[in-house]
């Protein structure tokens, strides 16, 4: 499955195709190449080219508003990668405020930005929300997965609450029980909670699940501590 950011940049790609570009006229091209540039950056990961073409996207074209909720969620993530979080932070809430219907994602995603920023209180109030709003990941009413119970996890270890952390990630693998990371990280949550076996357990199944590609130094590191070798 894409990430949200290749898919975001995708979906720019095709609503603009879908205006029938072709028939514009040259300026009112040229004003809309600034927008499939903002998408076709974001997916080369060419950050600093997203942020540039956003604001010409924006300034240059009367968009629709589910258009410039994509323009300004490529922002967020091109912000993010930067690690300019408050930018990334009031990006993603103007997305959400543009967008035509509640988005569960978008507010887990916005979670993640506020628990990079520091503030992962913050980023519980945002996760509860949509505990409370019964908003899945799909739209109202279409149940919690795996992302709600990973975010709740995330945030709740960040605030030193532990056992409810490896609690939210156990929920979690009831629904995707291949989810490399969420062993991972309940595996650090029972590291800091003092349950050796378990932890070790956690580290194993993630060796034999992750893709090594994403696997970092820090995660490494954790594995060697208790003595776990990647396949």
């Amino acid at each position: 499955m894409p990430s949200l950011s290749v898919r975001g940049s995708l979906l720019l790609v095709c609503a603009l195709a879908v205006t029938g570009c072709a028939s514009l006229q040259s300026q009112d091209q040229i004003n809309y190449a600034h927008c499939r540039m903002v998408g076709q950056a974001s997916k080369a990961e060419k950050f600093d080219v997203v942020l540039r073409e956003a604001d010409l996207c924006l300034e240059k074209n009367q968009l629709s508003q589910p258009m410039q909720s994509l323009v300004y969620w490529l922002k967020s993530d091109a912000y993010a990668s930067f690690k300019r979080y408050p930018e990334a932070i009031a990006a993603k809430e103007k997305s959400i405020e543009l967008g035509p219907k509640p988005d569960a994602r978008a507010v887990l995603d916005l979670s993640r930005l506020y628990r990079e920023a520091g503030n992962p209180q913050k980023a519980l109030e945002l996760v509860q929300s949509n505990l409370d709003n019964n908003l899945g990941e799909a739209g109202k009413g279409s149940g919690f997965n795996m992302p709600t119970y990973y975010h709740l996890g995330q945030t709740l270890y960040d605030l030193g609450r532990y056992r409810e952390a490896a609690e939210a990630y156990s929920t979690g693998l009831l629904k995707q029980p291949d989810y490399a990371w969420a062993f991972y990280h309940r595996g650090l949550a029972y590291d800091k909670l003092g349950q050796t076996d378990d932890a070790r357990a956690d580290f194993a199944q993630f060796a034999k699940l992750v893709n090594q590609k994403y696997v970092e130094p820090q995660h490494q590191a954790k594995l060697a501590e208790y003595k776990i070798k990647l396949p």
